[in-house]
């Protein structure tokens, strides 16, 4: 079977929220989501760019504005999903910032909006989305976590941080949520070409200069999306 007839197997005729889907990860998955067949419901801050993907998706795919660090806001696209479309199958919470820099420089800001956004934003898309899986009997949450959630990372200890803290709330949950029909996934990657080393918050050196230094390169984003999205697939603890 090829990845593409897999993809529609799981995919296809499904209800997926994405977050962060202006660009990205949350951009690749609601892709290639909507060419396996599925519904995208796709959001994110930036109204135009989320716009702009899902005018190249297929006809059911919507556009949402959602300031993820709004717990009333990420309720209300979820319930407003579940009573337009009957249920809600999927949901990616990938909305995320990176915030890098020696400790001692960081400003406090950085440290409050990568928690809001990062950990709090993908906790209330997780609890929006779990209750109605429960509910269904069925679903699936997937909450993009880094590699930095696994392993210790210098020089990126705020996001770090937010990272391992996704990772225990996936662990936690998915030991609950077993019994009730639903999965749970981590995904953890590496690193990507996402633009999230462009667009970091830095405090003491150059965002470019610290992305070539990385070890091994940059994987292609269309190759990253397809690699993670074949561990969601196979309901992978951590992809």
């Amino acid at each position: 079977m090829s990845d593409s007839d897999t993809l529609r197997l799981a995919f296809g005729g499904k209800i997926a929220i994405v977050t962060g889907a202006a660009s990205g990860l949350g951009m690749g998955f609601a892709q290639q989501i909507d060419r396996a067949g599925g519904t995208v419901i796709a959001a994110d801050i930036n109204l135009e760019g989320v716009q702009q993907v899902v005018a190249g998706l297929g006809q059911h795919a919507e556009a949402h504005k959602l300031d993820v660090r709004d717990s009333a806001a990420v309720v209300k696209l979820v319930d407003d999903t579940v009573d337009k479309h009957g249920r809600i199958d999927y949901i990616f919470n990938n909305a995320g910032i990176a915030v890098q820099g020696y400790v001692e420089e960081i400003p406090i800001e950085d440290w409050d909006a990568i928690i809001d956004i990062n950990l709090k934003g993908v906790a209330y898309g997780t609890a929006a989305a779990y209750r109605h899986m429960v509910r269904q009997g069925n679903g699936h949450i997937v909450n993009t976590a880094s590699l930095a959630g696994l392993t210790p990372a210098p020089l990126l200890a705020p996001y770090s941080t937010v990272k391992f803290g996704v990772v225990g709330m996936c662990d936690s949950l998915r030991v609950e949520a077993q019994a009730k029909g639903v999965s749970v996934t981590a995904l953890c990657p590496g690193f990507i070409e996402s633009g999230i080393y462009e667009n970091a918050r830095s405090t003491g050196f150059d965002n470019m200069k610290a992305k070539e230094s990385l070890p091994g390169g940059v994987v292609a984003l269309d190759v990253g999306v397809k690699k993670l999205l074949d561990g969601v697939v196979k309901k992978k603890r951590v992809v």
